[in-house]
């Protein structure tokens, strides 16, 4: 898998993968917070054949950097959201299919609501569309950062954020590379947010992954899934032995998943096509 640097309109230095057909429907994968492009290389292998494969590590993230005086609007979903659209303009992709884990889905939901014309379907998992998460959450995840630095939240993330311990050791790997502005900065933006009504009306396809061992995110997901139900053309579909990061934890069955709805997002604008000429 080569990567490549490109410095962006927003002033950042992005990392980032291609592959693929050049003519083919892009996909993209974005990771979430305190991983980078390299989460879904499993899915870049499965998908290249018959799709352009986008990866891109989020700024702070991976070989990505941070802007030279970091403030914390530096680091809002709008901001981050502002990398991928000026990496989709210097790279002059059309409207894409957009898988988001976590962070990344947040993105997706953020792209939905500013710049929908981007999209041609949005997936998520490890996300919910709303999110009322209290200060002491904040202040949890701000704190072990101060307390154990990007290394001890490294090794706690590897030692408990998944029951798979080689999935595990893979997490921890890729939050050490994670800087530690980024893990200080961006918990303060994602604590509480809302986009059911940006989901409710969402006039492009929409999916949700949903791990069942996702114990966190499922307690919280309900109006997330009340909006689904509302929008014109979505679907859920469970993963029963998959937590947050279910790309990983189940990489054959999540590939199969995104692979079966992709395919029917892609007949479908065929099928338009065809009807429209």
């Amino acid at each position: 898998m080569r990567t490549n640097t490109v410095l962006l309109t927003t002033g950042i230095t992005m990392e980032y993968v291609l592959e693929g057909p050049t003519e083919a429907p892009v996909v993209a994968f974005v990771h979430g917070l305190g991983a980078n492009l390299h989460q879904f290389a499993t899915q870049a292998e499965r998908f290249r054949d018959r799709y352009r494969v986008l990866l891109l590590s989020l700024r702070g993230h991976g070989g990505t950097n941070n802007p030279a005086q970091p403030t914390p609007a530096d680091y809002t979903p709008a901001a981050l959201a502002r990398d991928v659209v000026a990496l989709l303009d210097n790279l002059r992709v059309k409207p894409l299919h957009f898988v988001g884990n976590s962070l990344g889905g947040l993105i997706g939901y953020e792209l939905l609501s500013a710049e929908p014309q981007r999209l041609r379907s949005l997936t998520t998992f490890g996300t919910t569309a709303e999110l009322g998460s209290g200060r002491f959450t904040y202040w949890m995840a701000v704190g072990s950062v101060h307390l154990l630095g990007v290394g001890g939240v490294a090794r706690l993330v590897g030692a408990s954020a998944s029951r798979d311990k080689a999935v595990g050791a893979e997490l921890a790997q890729l939050y050490r590379q994670v800087s530690k502005t980024a893990m200080l900065q961006i918990p303060r933006h994602i604590a509480r947010y809302d986009y059911t009504g940006t989901v409710r009306s969402a006039r492009l396809p929409l999916l949700l992954i949903q791990g069942a061992l996702d114990k966190g995110i499922n307690a919280a997901l309900a109006s997330t899934l009340a909006a689904l139900d509302e929008a014109p053309d979505a679907r859920v579909v469970p993963l029963p032995d998959a937590g947050h990061f279910a790309n990983l934890e189940q990489p054959e069955r999540f590939n199969a998943v995104l692979s079966e709805f992709l395919d029917d997002v892609e007949a479908s604008g065929l099928r338009g096509n065809r009807h429209a000429s």
